[in-house]
């Protein structure tokens, strides 16, 4: 009987440290840049996300395809950010930095969700297109971390 008592406590013991427990998961791909630097991005793939280790690198959810990024020039980062400002079919949605990276947000043609990303300590940036939705392109962009790796 104290048995069967002390093996029923210790089932409510480890089903109450499992069912505590929360799981993620992330997948991380370095990529070497044209000029050098050294850019480590990292997806959270909860929820079925995924990220390719080709350049254009793509994010899908469930094999569906939703963002495509490529890099660029640290100083291209800039040009982005002026055409953005001037031109009548880009709207700003959002700009600020996110784990150290200045960032901007657009939608252009009120059909393509753009990020541009300046990534700290570096001279490259990260550009990062979505065609399916401004929530879309925002889960893409806040799953990412994105730093550059010294040499």
């Amino acid at each position: 009987m104290k048995r069967n008592i002390l093996l029923g406590m210790l089932l409510l013991f480890i089903f109450g440290m499992v069912s505590g427990c929360t799981t993620s998961s992330s997948k991380t791909y370095t990529f070497t840049v044209d000029n050098g630097d050294i850019i480590k991005i990292t997806l959270d793939t909860a929820d079925g996300y995924d990220i390719s280790s080709n350049v254009p690198f793509e994010i899908s959810c469930d094999g569906e395809a939703l963002s495509q990024g490529s890099f660029i020039q640290g100083e291209a980062y800039q040009q982005y950010v002026d055409v953005v400002n001037k031109d009548e079919n880009a709207e700003l949605l959002d700009s600020g930095e996110k784990d150290g990276n200045s960032y901007i947000f657009w939608c252009y043609n009120k059909s393509e969700y753009n990020y541009a990303v300046l990534v700290n300590g570096s001279d490259t940036g990260v550009i990062l297109g979505n065609t399916t939705s401004a929530d879309s392109a925002r889960e893409c962009f806040e799953r990412m971390i994105i730093k550059v790796e010294e040499n």
